[in-house]
């Protein structure tokens, strides 16, 4: 993992690059200490976690307790993908190294409630991605994955960002899962690990970055993403503060 070490405004979360170890239960259990140490900070700073994960089909901790479990994550196996317990969400997500995942942790006092953190987050998504030329929309397309009136899709057709959230004890996480790349390797491992389960969901409603017409590499992409969220959009991790700071200042 490395650490951007910069002097930072007091509005713009510290950011962690990068994955961690050699398994997706790695990048998981990473997630849950730097969301540790959110909770122990006095200072009460706001953090975010930025990676490209290794192919992982990430199911909720009520998922896994069903009698389909096995089936679907014998199935998430059989493309090659990690089956692993997420931190936040309801239903299972597909990911790998052409996606982004990203999580947003923050002091629990900064919201109220889970609605407003909800909308907070996704309209940060959605005006990053705004920057990059998608027609970035916040709300579900019909048929989406893991469905959520929070996800970010692209022109009202297609999910591009899936969100989720937990709330503990001091902390907030608020983590998303941006496609990056076509989604070609994702459609039949969503599709067989929801047929375990007996879910519906329509291959045709999942999206990308890229798929909207977004150019440069991946790692361009990538750095503009966090760095929008760091420094443009940061507005999510301190919602008492009503304007941005001027890092030139």
């Amino acid at each position: 993992m490395t650490e951007v070490n910069q002097k930072l405004p007091t509005r713009v979360p510290k950011l962690s690059l990068g994955r961690v170890g050699t398994t997706a239960q790695d990048d998981i259990d990473e997630s849950l200490r730097v969301l540790r140490e959110v909770q122990a900070d006095v200072n009460a700073h706001a953090r975010i976690r930025a990676y490209r994960p290794i192919p992982t089909v990430a199911f909720s901790r009520r998922e896994s307790l069903m009698p389909e479990f096995a089936a679907a994550s014998a199935a998430a196996r059989g493309f090659g993908f990690d089956p692993v317990i997420r931190l936040a969400g309801g239903r299972a997500v597909a990911y790998d190294q052409t996606c982004l995942i990203i999580d947003l942790m923050a002091p629990l006092k900064f919201y109220g409630d889970h609605i407003a953190a909800f909308e907070a987050g996704a309209g940060c998504f959605r005006d990053v991605l705004g920057d990059l030329g998608l027609d970035a929309r916040v709300g579900p397309v019909v048929g989406e994955y893991c469905a959520g009136d929070h996800s970010v899709n692209a022109r009202g057709q297609v999910k591009v960002v899936g969100i989720a959230q937990r709330a503990m004890r001091r902390a907030r996480l608020l983590t998303a899962c941006i496609v990056l790349e076509n989604p070609e390797r994702l459609r039949p491992v969503v599709d067989a690990v929801y047929g375990a389960m007996k879910l519906d969901w329509s291959p045709a409603s999942l999206g990308s970055v890229r798929g909207e017409g977004v150019q440069g590499t991946l790692d361009e992409i990538v750095l503009e993403l966090v760095t929008g969220l760091q420094q443009r959009h940061s507005k999510w991790a301190y919602p008492q503060i009503s304007h941005i700071d001027d890092p030139g200042a």
